[in-house]
């Protein structure tokens, strides 16, 4: 395999990969050395080759047809190769940085306020970087992509709208170190870090607005990332591809959420509204009960009044008391009450429970 993927001029698992969407069976681990200890291996069998056409796509080459996906036909950028007549952001960005004397641990620049590209390069390699921003950002305004400058003011970024979704962009110069034993006896550091730039640029693309990296183009040894712009806008049209779908997904779950929030509130208020039912019933069964004792009451009074020989006067106190106690009793009465709200409905309590 290790053999056979550098005549191909790829790596093994590249190599993996094809003999698996070919169905092309492989040797199991430990077949070679099994094989060269005299040991008894079984040999799988070919399968049947059904395609006469194999296109080998690699790590990091986004399947997008550009012909199908922008707006225009794509051209190849052509890039400046001065600093005049620069992209209004571009400009402002590059005035920014030109002026800023200090940078990170390699001397890297970057601006810190918000409103400048995202951009991490040394001063060396600021024009180019500059330049190719300037190229770019022309070209994807050209393809009808909104070109905003974004971020914090410790983490400034490039975005790119894609019709509804946001691609972020970061360009930046790579970075590396070497470490030495340090030097100090009594040192709590065991080692020293010189850190350098490399003078290679990568374009760190992204659908998260934070510092994650899902793709990066980067320098090779062949190509500058000015020769690789239309692996660029391929990578950012995929990027926004699984940004929409990412966030159709989020809508979607947010949707049903809110769905399980309704339910979860009418659940809630059906509870409390059974639980109010039976505070109320008992609450009517405890008037109830009080009631009865004054009809009883009432009447044990009328009785020994009707024993009594009453005058005019007697008589009418007898009758206002009776009105005024039967009046407490009826309203005490919960049984009165539920008649009188059956013959004279309202509007029930269970019509609250539409929360929508």
């Amino acid at each position: 395999m290790t053999q056979i993927a550098r005549d191909y001029k790829i790596n093994v698992y590249q190599l993996t990969k094809v003999c698996d969407e070919l169905e092309i069976p492989r040797p199991e681990s430990g077949y070679w050395s099994k094989l060269r200890n005299g040991y008894k291996v079984k040999q799988k069998p070919l399968t049947e080759f059904i395609t006469e056409e194999y296109k080998l796509v690699l790590y990091g080459e986004p399947k997008v047809d550009l012909k199908d996906q922008l707006p225009k036909s794509f051209k190849t950028i052509t890039f400046k190769k001065n600093l005049s007549g620069l992209h209004p952001l571009v400009s402002k960005t590059y005035n920014y940085l030109k002026e800023k004397s200090s940078g990170d641990n390699y001397g890297r620049l970057k601006p810190f306020r918000i409103g400048y590209l995202g951009i991490l390069v040394s001063e060396s390699l600021l024009k180019r970087a500059i330049l190719f921003y300037d190229g770019l950002i022309r070209e994807l305004e050209r393809q009808g992509f909104q070109v905003a400058a974004e971020g914090s003011d410790k983490m400034p970024y490039t975005s790119v709208k894609v019709d509804d979704d946001k691609v972020y962009l970061r360009l930046e110069e790579v970075g590396s170190f070497k470490r030495n034993k340090t030097t100090t006896d009594y040192s709590w550091k065991k080692y020293d870090y010189d850190y350098f730039t490399t003078g290679k640029l990568r374009l760190q693309i992204s659908k998260y607005s934070w510092n994650h990296n899902d793709r990066t183009v980067s320098d090779t040894n062949k190509l500058k990332l000015e020769n690789q712009t239309e692996k660029i806008f391929k990578t950012i049209l995929l990027t926004a591809k699984e940004a929409k779908g990412r966030r159709i997904k989020l809508e979607e779950e947010a949707k049903i959420e809110e769905q399980h929030r309704i339910i979860r509130q009418r659940q809630r208020r059906e509870e409390e509204l059974e639980q109010k039912k039976r505070s109320d019933l008992e609450q009517a069964s405890a008037s109830f009960t009080k009631s009865r004792y004054i009809y009883q009451y009432i009447q044990e009074v009328e009785i020994h009044i009707k024993q009594q020989e009453l005058n005019q006067e007697q008589l009418a106190r007898f009758i206002k008391w009776k009105n005024w106690a039967t009046k407490h009793a009826d309203r005490l009465n919960p049984v009165k009450q539920k008649v009188d709200s059956i013959l004279n409905p309202v509007q029930e309590e269970e019509s609250k429970l539409h929360l929508w």
